[in-house]
């Protein structure tokens, strides 16, 4: 079962990516969450996952869209775990793009990639952003919602986020969950990677590890 992590620097983890050092396994897969999931899964299960990092630091769908071939349908995954809409906040509250867009090209990049592969499931995580920007945090309210209803228009897993990292900010503060409000430490990507392996436990098939 081939797993594909896409996204932003949230997943990217400071991965290697040039293809002449995928070899290199300590490095490939980078230092986010998607480290942790495939730690777990391959642990585990030996032999039973292959896992694949093409997130990107700074991507937005725009990005995405640009290098979705390569990065997405040509790695035919089984499963794709998409993270995107930090970068989008931003590029929306300066102009550079719409709300609308977004949702629009999460939509296409999702059609395009099951009408390639027909089977392939996918696990959406929300996006997550606590910064002291009312114009950023009002439009990732509205990705927010976009990703939810995308999720249920394509049948995929929606796994929300934003809620709980508040919540964590609030008792804990901000910094031991999300160091600079965008990208979480240690502690924010064990968080998400457990939401994922339980969220997904019944597409990895590992319900009754979990």
């Amino acid at each position: 079962m081939k797993i594909l992590f896409q996204g932003d620097s949230i997943t990217d983890g400071n991965r290697y990516k040039d293809k002449a050092s995928r070899w290199d396994k300590n490095h490939q897969i980078g230092h986010s969450w998607a480290y942790i999931v495939t730690g777990a899964l391959t642990c585990r299960h030996p032999g039973r996952y292959a896992c694949v990092n093409r997130g990107v630091s700074g991507n937005t769908v725009r990005d995405l869209a640009a290098r979705w071939r390569e990065d997405t349908l040509d790695e035919n995954p089984d499963i794709l775990l998409l993270l995107v809409g930090v970068n989008d906040c931003s590029a929306i509250a300066a102009g550079n793009m719409t709300a609308e867009e977004y949702g629009t090209v999460c939509r296409e990049l999702l059609q395009t990639t099951r009408e390639v592969s027909p089977a392939i499931r996918f696990l959406l995580l929300e996006p997550f952003l606590i910064v002291d920007d009312p114009k950023r945090m009002e439009i990732l309210r509205e990705l927010r919602r976009t990703v939810r209803t995308i999720a249920e228009e394509a049948g995929a897993v929606f796994i929300p986020l934003q809620d709980d990292f508040e919540r964590f900010a609030a008792r804990d503060g901000t910094a031991l969950w999300l160091w600079d409000g965008v990208h979480p430490t240690e502690a924010g990507h064990y968080y998400i990677a457990e939401k994922v392996l339980a969220a997904g436990s019944h597409l990895f098939g590992t319900e009754e590890e979990l």
